[in-house]
């Protein structure tokens, strides 16, 4: 049968996979899906939320079509023959290239030029890193500290984007829609706390944040609430 094309539930890459065979594996994030649903996000794509989350390295049974393994079938070509035509001994005649040569003091002024940029650059940036890991890693302490579950904060707790607006974090239970609100006030909190954010409103605390709680059964992904009414209505989606 022919290959059927189809869509990664996860990071959105298309791909051709077997309609044969149950299910497929993304050989660009290493997701394992259902093909059905693969065929379904590519026809259906605005049903999917196309996360691009990290994956587990795949070492199962091979999930690649046998087609594609085989390689693509390309049918043979006749070709008829062709007459032979004289070889043309016309030679052109070598041209010499002058020889380019730049002097020491210019290279050496575009090296010291490279050399700063570069320090620049490394003096903007590295100080930006160091800052943007150290509240990321405060944030998750004090996250951790004071919600009622255990998490491991460097494998559990993924924060995201310069502002600390995005987070996943990962439990080894479920909980319920009222705990993971709760989860949410947590985070914003300690990320309130930490970036100093002196204005305690719902727009400048809550409002910029997303949560993600992923849970064994699925979860719930709480998305820039725009008030304490949409927390459990339009910003909340419930994950299975």
């Amino acid at each position: 049968m022919a290959l059927k094309e189809g869509r990664c539930i996860n990071c959105g890459s298309f791909l051709f996979l077997d309609p044969k065979m149950p299910e497929g594996h993304c050989f660009f994030c290493d997701c394992v899906f259902k093909n059905e649903e693969a065929f379904r996000a590519l026809t259906n794509p605005e049903e999917f939320e196309f996360p691009n989350e990290p994956q587990p390295k795949y070492e199962g049974p091979s999930l690649t079509p046998a087609q594609v393994q085989r390689g693509p079938i390309v049918p043979v070509v006749s070709r008829s023959a062709k007459k032979t035509t004289p070889a043309d001994d016309y030679v052109l005649p070598e041209k010499k290239v002058p020889k380019l040569k730049i002097p020491v003091k210019s290279i050496l002024i575009m090296l010291a030029v490279a050399i700063v940029i570069v320090g620049i650059f490394a003096a903007i940036a590295v100080p930006t890193i160091v800052k943007r890991d150290a509240r990321r890693l405060h944030i998750g302490k004090i996250f951790a500290s004071s919600i009622p579950m255990e998490i491991d904060v460097d494998k559990d707790l993924l924060i995201q984007n310069l502002g600390c607006t995005s987070a996943v974090v990962v439990l080894k239970e479920d909980v319920t829609l009222d705990e993971g609100i709760e989860l949410f006030h947590k985070y914003c909190d300690a990320r309130a706390e930490i970036l100093e954010i002196e204005d305690g409103s719902f727009a400048k605390t809550r409002k910029p944040v997303t949560l993600r709680v992923a849970t064994p059964s699925g979860g719930y992904l709480i998305d820039k609430p725009s008030d304490e009414a949409a927390l459990k209505t339009t910003a909340i989606t419930i994950l299975k």
